[in-house]
């Protein structure tokens, strides 16, 4: 098992991207709390976002979060870069060509895994409300591959869904992807937030989880996706705020991790959304982090850590 973070900062809120003053991201006060969460464990992913288009919410080309990624990676921090599809209009062969210096980046951090689009399921301002996206992803998956063997690096190729799997949704992105990319990604990733944003009775949670997770498996499947193509966990959290105490995110997170990884699914890595909160004073969308925005830790950070120390492997 391979655990991970997103550790960066948006200036916005991280649900509806309404700008937000936020405390600036400190390198070295993000560097020391990620080798706290990583401790021993031989591998870490580091989770990263740059978007290609407009992107969300700097407006620029090539917006990034965390700005700088390559300063994390190292002694086992491995990079999660996704290449995120916001272009206003159709533009497959930017897009591929976007992915290719991806995943020349990551190969040169040290080594990762490139997701091709993210959470094309979903409406914007997710990549599924972008013109053309699905020819996009597909470009880009087949771009991935072809400049992985180019440069003979090891660098792993995925996609990711989020929430409740669609038929619907697989089934288009089979046709367009292939069937030949699609057996061959090194994994398949899932955004899923329990209990966020519809509440579930904490009595129920573990079992939600699981039947998410067999869900997700049963239906990708379905359309294609080998049974024995990894699950990455690629986002996952919950929140904190006015009527979300910080004990309760910790019970929360707990519970959640260990009905996935005992899903028997085949999860192999486990990312969360993410290092501290955008604004501690702000809503709780915007407080999802397991340090406060002064870096401070909250009872979660230290169940994480444990949880890491006790359950990661190469």
């Amino acid at each position: 098992m391979i655990f991970g973070i997103w550790p960066g900062v948006v200036a916005a809120d991280l649900v509806d991207f309404r700008p937000l003053d936020c405390p600036p991201e400190d390198p070295t006060a993000t560097l020391s709390a990620l080798r706290g969460l990583q401790g021993d464990a031989p591998a870490f992913y580091v989770r990263c976002y740059r978007h290609f288009g407009v992107g969300v919410p700097q407006g620029t080309a090539t917006s990034r979060t965390p700005g700088h990624p390559e300063l994390y990676a190292g002694d086992g921090r491995l990079t999660d870069l996704v290449a995120c599809y916001q272009s206003p209009e159709p533009d497959p062969s930017g897009f591929a060509e976007f992915v290719r210096e991806a995943v020349r980046d990551v190969a040169e951090w040290g080594g990762g895994k490139v997701q091709v689009g993210e959470e094309l399921n979903m409406p914007a301002p997710q990549d599924g409300g972008s013109p053309g996206c699905f020819d996009a992803v597909a470009a880009g998956i087949a771009a991935a591959f072809e400049e992985r063997e180019r440069l003979g690096v090891d660098v792993e190729i995925g996609v990711n869904s989020a929430g409740m799997a669609d038929p619907a949704f697989w089934r288009r992105l089979a046709a367009t992807v292939g069937v030949e990319h699609l057996e061959a990604l090194d994994y398949i990733g899932l955004d899923a937030f329990p209990d966020v944003f519809h509440p579930i009775p904490h009595d129920r949670l573990a079992a939600s989880v699981t039947y998410l997770l067999e869900r997700f498996r049963s239906v990708t499947t379905e359309f294609g996706v080998p049974e024995s193509t990894p699950i990455h966990v690629t986002e996952t959290g919950w929140p904190t705020g006015a009527d979300r105490d910080e004990a309760t995110q910790r019970i929360v997170l707990e519970t959640v991790a260990n009905a996935a990884l005992h899903s028997g699914v085949g999860v192999t890595a486990y990312e969360f959304f993410g290092l501290r909160d955008g604004h501690s004073d702000a809503e709780w969308t915007s407080r999802f982090g397991l340090l406060r925005d002064d870096y401070t830790p909250k009872p979660a950070f230290h169940a994480v850590r444990d949880l890491i120390a006790g359950r990661s492997t190469p």
